[in-house]
C-alpha cells in the first residue's frame, strides 16, 4: 500500500513538473542588439559604432564600464510579465548576440528565476537589456548613464514535453510573433542579411547647462506668478 501511495505520489509530481513551460531563450541573426544611430546617446566610448552590434570583446565600452546583461520575461498574460531567466552577451560569438539559455518555467525549473510558474501553451515575451549595475530594466531607464533597450511584448509557445521551444522560432511549434529586425548590423558582424532589433541607448546625465537653464526658467515661472 505504502508503494502504491509513494507511487501516485511521484507521478502526479512528475505531471505536474512536465506541464510547466519550457523554452529556450536564445535570439539569432535576425533579432541582435545593436547600438542606437544617434551617437549623442552612447558612452564617448561608443560615439564610432553608432548603428553597430553590441561587442561583448570589451571594444568600445562594454566590459569596462558597462557590462550588458539580458533578462526574459514571461506571463500569461501580455500585461502581466514577471523576469524568469537571465544571460549576458555572448564572448567570442555572433555581434549583438546573447547567450542562450534552456528555461523550465517552474519555481527550481532549469534557468528559472521567477516565483510564479507559466505553464505550457500559450504564453507572452519580452526581452530586456540593461547595465547588470542597475539591476534590471526600468532601473536603467530610470538612472543615469546606463544603457537600456528591450524588443516588443510578443507571444510564443512554451512546450511541455522534453524540447524546449524557441523563443525566435516563427514556425511550428513555437509560433513565435517576435518580429525580425529592421537594422541593417551585416558590416558589424560579418553575417550577410543580418538584423538588429532591440536598440540600446544611454540615459545620460544632463549638463550643469541644462540644470542652469531648468532653474531659470522655473524662476521665472514663480516671478510670473507672484506678478500675477
Amino acid at each position: 500500500m505504502k508503494k502504491l501511495v509513494l507511487t501516485v505520489t511521484v507521478s502526479l509530481a512528475c505531471i505536474a513538473a512536465f506541464a510547466q513551460g519550457k523554452v529556450r531563450f536564445e535570439n539569432d541573426s535576425l533579432h541582435l542588439l545593436y547600438f542606437t544611430t544617434d551617437s549623442s546617446k552612447l558612452d564617448a566610448a561608443d560615439s564610432a559604432l553608432a548603428g553597430q552590434a553590441l561587442l561583448s570583446n570589451g571594444k568600445g565600452s562594454l566590459g569596462v564600464t558597462h557590462t550588458i546583461v539580458v533578462d526574459l520575461y514571461a506571463g500569461t498574460a501580455s500585461t502581466s510579465l514577471t523576469r524568469v531567466s537571465t544571460t549576458s552577451l555572448t564572448t567570442g560569438g555572433t555581434a549583438g548576440s546573447f547567450t542562450g539559455a534552456n528555461v523550465s518555467m517552474a519555481p527550481g525549473g532549469t534557468g528559472f528565476n521567477g516565483t510564479t510558474a507559466i505553464p505550457a501553451g500559450a504564453a507572452f515575451f519580452q526581452v530586456q537589456a540593461y547595465d547588470q549595475s542597475a539591476g534590471s530594466y526600468a532601473a536603467a531607464f530610470g538612472g543615469q548613464n546606463l544603457y537600456y533597450g528591450q524588443s516588443e511584448v510578443f507571444s510564443s509557445t512554451a512546450n511541455s514535453g522534453t524540447a524546449y521551444y524557441s523563443i525566435k522560432q516563427h514556425t511550428t511549434p513555437a509560433f513565435s510573433t517576435w518580429a525580425d529586425g529592421t537594422w541593417d548590423v551585416a558590416a558589424s558582424t560579418g553575417i550577410a542579411g543580418s538584423k538588429g532589433s532591440m536598440q540600446i541607448q544611454l540615459n545620460a546625465v544632463p549638463e550643469p547647462s541644462s540644470f542652469a537653464l531648468a532653474g531659470l526658467a522655473l524662476a521665472g515661472v514663480a516671478i510670473f506668478r507672484r506678478r500675477k
